[in-house]
Parts: structure tokens; C-alpha cells; sequence
């Protein structure tokens, strides 16, 4: 392939099963209307996603064992380039349960395999071995590498000179955030954590954001759902709120979200216009059942209904 323009960096991936399952209800009996299998973890929703929508991107990850070659093949089939480094372990299932009845998405996420040093090492060589624009970081950390190896990731990045940007949570954001990546999105549950504080308002994340930018971090974004996202640099302070739309599974909006953010930064947009791509793409994919499946004609009929304002 040619030179990508996102690297997605995937310690965790995954095989994901999607159920369709009408009245679902815990100790009963029912059969599954639908089922779809596909390639997973957010960094695989992420690089679907940013395919969709046009920007060369190629994931590293390690992957193991029957589901690890089925994650593989599955990403073959959608033409996701991806570059992998085997491991022992067998890569995790994670399966979605929705229910179309009541709109409720229920997420069983497995752990994922343990990685030994020697992997999680030639992991890092093979991502440090990609040349791209950005490189961005998606998702939890398997067991076995601790919060700081990530870390350590990032700042020999930023030592090479490569510009990343963060999707993660708990103590592995926590270690992201001290060596300042350029760009940190984060949910307002995932925010709150790492900041010890509720946000529960879009007022509350104006705050946060504007806090986790003063610790240095170019740029800040929180995304709130259907309140859409705030987000702060240098020059501006932008809130993103979506149009009301048909939502048919929000699981992966995110992943997709984070897709259009590093879409837009990728062709020089700036922060207002970048999350109204963002936004734009995220409310499209909330309107399909698998992860990251975007449609970019609706995510373009969807820009001009995004609104901007100021703070």
C-alpha cells in the first residue's frame, strides 16, 4: 500500500460478535435474530472507519492463536491493511448484544491475552518500523505491559519526531497524558477518571478539557454521546452537537469519531471544522449495527446539520 496517513496503533484487538437479539432478557431463552462477526478492538473500528471515509490508514497489532488469523482474515476481506506480530495467547471475543426492541446495547468485552516483554517489544519495533502523518493510539492495554510501556511508546515517538494522538482509559491514560501526546480524546466517563471529578454537563466538560489542557496537551477533546463533544487548543474553544438522527447501534461512535477528528488534522482543518467532521461521521456510523461501518455520503449529508458554537 501506499504510504499510510494514520498509523492505529491496537495493543488489544479483537473478533467481534454483534447479536441482534429482540426482548433479550436475563434467565430466559431466546434466539438471535442476527449475528455478524468482524474485526475489532478500537483501533480496527478505527482504520474501518477511516477507510470509509477515504484516509489511508494501517493497523499494528499483535494477534493469536484460530481468532487472531480470523481477526486477521476479516480485515483482508474489508481491505483494512494491517501488520501484525504474533503472539502465544488467543486474541479476545467481545461480544454485543443489542436489542432493537428497547434500543439498549449490552458489551461483554473479554481481557485479552497476556503479552510476555519479548512481544509487547517486537509490537513497538514493528509500529516504530511504519512511516505515517499520525500515530494513534486506540484502546486498552492487554495484560502484561504495564501503563508505562505506553508511555515509553509515546516518547520515543515523539523523539522520532511523529505526532500522536490518544484514545484510551484508566491507568494507561493516566501514563499517556504525562508525556503530553498531541492530541487526547477522551469519553466524559474516561475523563472524569482520569481527573477525579463528575462530568455530568456540558458545562463540567469545558472544564475538564480546558484543566487537562493546561497540563500541556495541544488538544483536548471529550465526546458526551448525543450532547456531542467539547474540545480546546490554543486558539479556539469549540462545542460539537449533533443532529438528532435514528440510532441504531452506538457502540464504535467513538471509534469512529476519533477517525474523523484525525481525518480532519490530517488535512489541516482546524478545531471547530474537525469536530464537525468528527460529529458528522460519528452520527452516521450510529445509524449502522457494525463498529466503525460509516457511510461516507451520509456522514457528508451530515456536516452542515452539526452545530458549532463557541465558549
Amino acid at each position: 500500500m501506499p504510504q499510510p496517513t494514520l498509523c492505529v496503533i491496537t495493543p488489544n484487538p479483537a473478533l467481534d460478535r454483534i447479536l441482534i437479539a429482540p426482548e433479550l432478557r436475563l434467565g430466559a431463552v431466546r434466539r438471535v435474530a442476527e449475528t455478524r462477526v468482524a474485526a475489532g478492538g478500537k483501533g480496527l473500528n478505527v482504520a474501518r472507519a477511516a477507510k470509509a471515509i477515504g484516509t489511508p490508514a494501517v493497523v499494528c497489532t499483535p494477534l493469536g492463536g484460530l481468532t487472531g488469523q480470523q481477526v486477521a482474515w476479516l480485515a483482508a476481506q474489508e481491505g483494512v491493511y494491517i501488520h501484525t506480530v504474533a503472539i502465544a495467547g488467543e486474541t479476545r471475543v467481545c461480544t454485543l448484544i443489542v436489542d432493537p426492541a428497547t434500543g439498549e446495547v449490552t458489551v461483554l468485552n473479554e481481557v485479552g491475552p497476556h503479552l510476555s516483554d519479548r512481544e509487547w517489544s517486537a509490537f513497538t519495533g514493528r509500529v516504530l518500523d511504519i512511516a505515517a502523518e499520525w500515530y494513534l493510539i486506540c484502546g486498552s492495554l492487554p495484560p502484561g505491559p504495564p501503563p508505562s510501556a505506553l508511555a515509553e511508546l509515546i516518547a520515543t515517538l515523539h523523539q522520532q519526531g511523529r505526532r500522536v494522538m490518544v484514545d484510551t482509559s484508566g491507568a494507561a491514560l493516566k501514563a499517556a497524558v504525562e508525556v503530553k501526546p498531541a492530541v487526547v480524546k477522551v469519553n466524559g466517563e474516561e475523563l472524569g477518571a482520569l481527573l477525579e471529578m463528575s462530568i455530568t454537563s456540558v458545562a463540567d466538560a469545558q472544564h475538564a478539557v480546558l484543566k487537562l489542557h493546561q497540563r500541556g496537551i495541544e488538544v483536548v477533546v471529550v465526546t458526551l454521546g448525543a450532547y456531542g463533544a467539547v474540545g480546546i487548543d490554543d486558539h479556539d474553544r469549540v462545542i460539537a452537537t449533533p443532529p438528532q438522527i435514528p440510532v441504531r447501534n452506538p457502540i464504535g461512535c467513538g471509534d469512529t469519531f476519533f477517525a474523523g477528528l484525525a481525518n480532519a488534522f490530517s488535512n489541516g482543518h482546524n478545531l471547530a471544522a474537525a469536530l464537525r467532521i468528527a460529529t458528522a461521521c460519528a452520527a452516521a456510523d450510529a445509524q449502522t449495527l457494525a463498529p466503525g461501518a460509516v457511510d461516507r455520503a451520509t456522514a457528508q449529508a451530515l456536516l452542515d446539520h452539526v452545530a458549532i458554537s463557541y465558549w
